[in-house]
């Protein structure tokens, strides 16, 4: 009895070393919103991989970077709730960005879901010398809603469709003829590696960060068990304004710095709204929007700004221009966020303000 015992603690211990997270029934329905069977988590590779990834230091970088997307992710929760996406594919975007709406990578991979331009085009986004949609949150959303929908359709399982999201999908149509499978345990063989190695570590710090994300004691451990309660009601606000819209006035209405309203829209290349479409959307935090309304409830909707579109020729300058046009050079380069007025290219698009309010 005694042996049985010691052994049974043996046994025991070693499991607990095994995984310093721990696995449960949570753990298991984590995996199983990836169509991931249970038994994946006694993988020898994804426990090693976990478990070096997630390294103390990694996990307060994760989850500071969770806690500074609290005006975003409630929205994202929302719209994936709304489609049937499982909400585990949030930390899909935490891999490939941290949240962050400006990120880009050295393969021209840009925002917070790490479209690249061909890939970003084809699902509706707009990119040009105005506005890069890659960079705007719900629109880049609603993209990556509908090809991780169509992955899915494509491949049968989400973790599929994960890893068709990094890889490509013609990539993993390839690797699974070769495999003669699309098991998640054979795809990752280390051995005979039938996808990319960066797709193999990507889907595991994919289910690794859901599994930490879904973990009581980890999250109490760093005070961060609020994470598990917080609710999908969206914190961003939305307003309709018309093309060429000035941000400061709408940053001015609003009590906002122009820095600060721009953080929550980094698609607008230029002070103000492009000049193609009708209107654009323009974000904000949802508590916000009744100080807008409140000062604009007695217009019908904000006057479209007058404006012409100038194209610079060889040897022009943003002197040049604004005397040609009788606007000053700071309007011109305010409007057009132009950091570096001396650094202008020939058929550069500016937008030429000719009302006289600010910028």
């Amino acid at each position: 009895m005694k042996i049985f015992y010691s052994l049974l603690f043996i046994i025991t211990f070693s499991f607990a070393q095994f995984d310093i997270m721990g696995y449960d029934t949570r753990s298991e329905e984590v995996l199983k919103t990836f169509d991931v069977e249970p038994e994946f988590l006694n993988n020898e590779y994804f426990v090693d991989v976990k478990n070096t990834f997630l390294s103390d230091a990694r996990q307060d970088y994760l989850l500071t970077k969770f806690k500074n997307g609290y005006e975003f992710i409630p929205t994202l929760k929302e719209m994936f709730l709304k489609e049937g996406i499982p909400q585990e594919f949030l930390y899909l975007a935490m891999i490939e960005s941290g949240f962050s709406l400006t990120a880009k990578s050295s393969k021209r991979a840009t925002g917070m879901w790490q479209f690249m331009p061909k890939t970003a085009k084809s699902l509706g986004l707009e990119i040009n010398a105005q506005i890069d949609e890659r960079k705007d949150p719900i629109k880049s959303t609603k993209a990556a809603i509908t090809y991780l929908k169509t992955l899915k359709e494509s491949f049968g399982k989400w973790y599929l469709a994960a890893i068709a999201y990094n890889c490509g999908d013609g990539r993993l149509r390839r690797a699974i003829d070769e495999a003669g499978s699309d098991s998640l345990s054979v795809l990752l063989d280390p051995e005979i590696k039938y996808i990319p190695l960066e797709s193999r570590m990507y889907i595991r710090k994919i289910l690794s960060v859901s599994l930490m994300f879904h973990n009581v004691h980890t999250l109490k451990k760093s005070n961060y068990d609020y994470f598990l309660n917080r609710g999908a009601n969206s914190l961003l606000a939305s307003i309709e304004v018309p093309s060429a819209t000035s941000l400061h006035k709408i940053a001015s209405q609003v009590g906002l710095s122009l820095a600060d309203l721009k953080s929550y829209n980094p698609q607008f290349k230029r002070n103000m709204t492009p000049t193609q479409a009708k209107t654009y959307s323009v974000y904000m935090p949802y508590q916000f929007l009744a100080r807008y309304k409140a000062k604009t409830q007695n217009q019908e909707k904000m006057q479209v700004k007058s404006y012409l579109v100038h194209r610079v020729g060889k040897g022009e300058t943003i002197h040049s221009i604004a005397k040609r046009y009788g606007v000053s050079s700071k309007r011109i380069t305010q409007y057009n966020a132009i950091k570096n007025a001396n650094s202008l290219s020939i058929n550069q698009e500016i937008i030429i303000p000719l009302d006289k309010g600010k910028a």
